[in-house]
């Protein structure tokens, strides 16, 4: 068993439990998985711990939603977002965290607004949200977030929120793009040191963690209205840009 103190295994549980909450539609809750687990393990490292827990979530969500999924947004967004991992991966020796993180928190306050403007005066932007540019910028920064921090959770929820999908078409694509590049990034993170038998070891007592949180955000989803649904996605959104800029 890994050597954590009671409050490092809470912090673990925690997140892991935030991994299948994130996984289930809600989103932005795969920040805080990343919150915690920089509380558990240096943040770097981290990411190593979260990868894996993010695939078994994936893997659930794929299984439960897979038929909902939109092959048009995942054809926009999965070829800009391979070419954002390797991005990612090149940086990721290069940049400070602290940097990356307040920087990232600006760019997603940014599409909140424009979320919300959309969502008030949807006359004003259908030339941005039905651009295919949109797409290509949006899967590129969320290659590198997603290869940088496990964090690309906003940068989606803002892409499906201005394609104006429904709640479940959100949750079925956005489980067959996190596996798939949650997937991908498995050599990357392997050559660069943050997958490791003793991060595979703490991954496997937290898995449990995981499926109980994903059965909980799969029990919810259920239960609430597409406004509220969006809504929540919003806040949630804008909570954590906000802590990625104020702790940065």
């Amino acid at each position: 068993m890994p050597d954590l103190s009671a409050y490092a295994w809470w912090l673990g549980l925690a997140a892991a439990l935030c991994a299948g909450l994130s996984k289930s539609g809600f989103g932005p809750f795969g920040l805080l998985t990343i919150i915690f687990m920089a509380e558990v393990v240096p943040a770097l490292e981290s990411t190593g711990v979260v990868l894996p827990l993010l695939i078994f979530a994936d893997l659930m969500a794929v299984r439960s939603y897979h038929e909902h999924a939109s092959w048009k947004t995942l054809r926009a967004l999965l070829p800009a977002t391979l070419v954002g991992i390797i991005t990612g991966w090149w940086l990721m020796p290069h940049i400070p965290t602290e940097f990356f993180g307040h920087t990232l928190g600006w760019i997603i306050l940014t599409l909140i607004g424009i979320i919300i403007l959309q969502r008030s005066r949807p006359q004003l932007l259908p030339v941005i949200t039905s651009h295919p540019l949109l797409g290509l910028a949006c899967g590129w920064i969320a290659g590198i977030t997603t290869m940088i921090a496990n964090a690309a959770g906003p940068i989606t929820a803002f892409y499906f929120l201005s394609q104006r999908h429904t709640k479940m078409v959100m949750v079925g694509t956005g489980a067959w793009f996190y596996f798939s590049i949650n997937a991908a990034k498995l050599p990357f993170s392997y050559q660069l040191g943050l997958l490791t038998p003793q991060s595979i070891l703490l991954d496997l007592f937290l898995l449990p963690a995981v499926g109980i949180g994903f059965w909980i955000g799969s029990a919810f989803l259920k239960k609430i209205s597409q406004n509220l649904f969006e809504w929540i996605l919003i806040v949630m959104a804008f909570g954590a840009s906000l802590r990625m800029i104020l702790k940065s």
